[in-house]
């Protein structure tokens, strides 16, 4: 029998940043989120991830997750993805320097550990010095999802 996959996704509305002081600007808007960042600044942003502990008789386990997301210029970028369950640590994709239309991005989630707490996926952004005025530093996120595998 095939693995039953689930995607649990959240909308960028529902995204938490770490350092707001870091950022000029966060608006929630109908279809996104818009932030805008300060020169030479990093942080991160937080998308909770609805975690459902059982389906079925199995045990879920982490598959990947997906961004949605887009940039104005490569001075506003993706440089960490990082998917815990709990506390712990449970994938790392870390030297990515990702700006521009992302609109399924997968980050897989190697030997696919059993999930035993809720998720939350963490993304490194970074914003350059090299821009003229703040406008190419926003970064617009849509959705993030985590995919859930029960193996049969």
């Amino acid at each position: 029998m095939p693995d039953t996959v689930l995607t649990s996704w959240v909308h960028g509305t529902s995204m938490q940043t770490e350092y707001p002081n870091r950022l000029t600007s966060v608006r929630h808007i109908g279809p996104f989120t818009r932030i805008e960042g300060s020169a030479g600044q990093n942080t991160w942003v937080h998308f909770p991830v609805p975690t459902p502990a059982l389906v079925g008789d199995g045990k879920l386990r982490g598959g990947a997750v997906q961004l949605n997301f887009r940039t104005r210029s490569d001075q506003a970028r993706v440089h960490e993805v990082v998917l815990y369950d709990g506390a712990t640590t449970i994938a790392a994709h870390r030297e990515l320097h990702l700006s521009g239309d992302h609109t399924a991005d997968r980050f897989e989630v190697q030997d696919r550990p059993e999930v035993g707490s809720a998720l939350n996926i963490t993304v490194g952004i970074q914003f350059g010095t090299d821009f003229p005025n703040i406008q190419s530093t926003w970064m617009e996120f849509i959705a993030a999802g985590c995919e859930l595998i029960q193996q049969d």
